[in-house]
């Protein structure tokens, strides 16, 4: 057991039951008497704990409030034990130092280690990412540098060019970097998956945009991340897959509400304002036939369309 997950016990226990015994450290952590009594004089001589010995109650008591580890405690090894669950999977943190993984083995060390092994970080779409593209990515956000890339677009043609990296982001499970570009010397979007060969470039020979401007783009530049709201669409769900969507949040701004006179009692309307229709059109498609686009008509049609040309598949496979 580590002196840090004593000295937390010590310090909940005499706010909890207004004192502590030197039995009760050796008892709960297997330590010897001396070892119970330096941990307690550490607190007192190193951070400034009041703890003074009660005769008359034969224990260890703070003389005055004090609140140096309330906001430090057990919650803290909790955190530490999701941040290790979540170094465990590169593809959340793509670059992970063993001086980090000893660090927080040290921090959570003792029966807090467990936690971790029992955490789990299980997404579908979560893209990986290089570890070797991620480390070159953030020298680049460190150094203020520019970087070479291969890049292919979404139409599969490829180019080279110079790009400055301002922001690296992961959006539903995908990686993305936000980046001045010297081929069309305005700020992009670049998917991360589609870029090769990245080195670093020259010092850069055009302006690189203030933090204010970048977070502006981000914000309502383009419809991948924000965007400008399209309209508010609705979702009908059914079944599993309406009491699924009410314990979700698809938008900060969105309404759930029960579909009145419906066959099926679970039935709701989730409502919300859309950045940018595809996405929300793959969300529902997702679920079936457990969910109904309702509107606005320009969506639901898009989503009947969608569905004829699955089912014209469907036809086509059978022949």
């Amino acid at each position: 057991m580590s002196q840090t997950e004593r000295i937390f016990y010590i310090d909940r226990t005499i706010r909890d039951h207004g004192g502590i015994t030197a039995l009760q450290i050796c008892r709960k952590f297997e330590v010897c008497e001396r070892q119970a009594k330096r941990d307690i004089e550490y607190m007192r001589n190193r951070l400034d704990a009041p703890i003074i010995w009660t005769p008359g109650r034969m224990r260890y008591e703070y003389s005055e409030p004090w609140d140096g580890l309330r906001f430090a405690d057990e919650t803290s090894f909790f955190a530490f034990a999701f941040l290790r669950a979540i170094l465990g999977r590169y593809s959340y943190v793509p670059v992970v130092s063993e001086e980090i993984t000893a660090l927080l083995r040290e921090k959570i060390a003792g029966r807090y280690a467990a936690i971790s092994d029992k955490v789990r970080y299980e997404l579908p779409d979560m893209e990986t990412i290089d570890g070797e593209t991620a480390y070159t990515m953030c020298q680049a956000l460190l150094e203020a540098g520019t970087l070479d890339i291969s890049y292919t677009d979404s139409k599969g043609e490829q180019s080279e060019r110079t790009i400055a990296p301002l922001r690296l982001i992961n959006y539903a499970g995908k990686w993305y970097c936000v980046a001045f570009d010297s081929k069309s010397m305005e700020l992009r979007t670049f998917a991360v998956s589609r870029m090769q060969n990245l080195r670093p470039a020259d010092t850069p020979h055009f302006p690189i945009p203030a933090d204010d401007e970048v977070e502006r783009y981000i914000s309502s530049s383009y419809g991948i991340f924000k965007g400008e709201v399209l309209g508010t669409a609705t979702l009908r769900f059914y079944g599993g897959a309406a009491r699924a969507v009410r314990t979700q949040q698809w938008h900060k701004d969105q309404k759930i509400s029960a579909v009145p006179r419906a066959a099926d009692s679970d039935a709701i309307d989730l409502s919300l304002p859309v950045h940018d229709w595809t996405e929300l059109l793959g969300r529902a498609l997702r679920c079936g036939a457990n969910c109904e686009v309702v509107g606005p008509p320009e969506f639901r049609a898009r989503w009947r369309e969608e569905i004829e040309r699955m089912k014209t598949l469907t036809d086509k496979s059978t022949l």
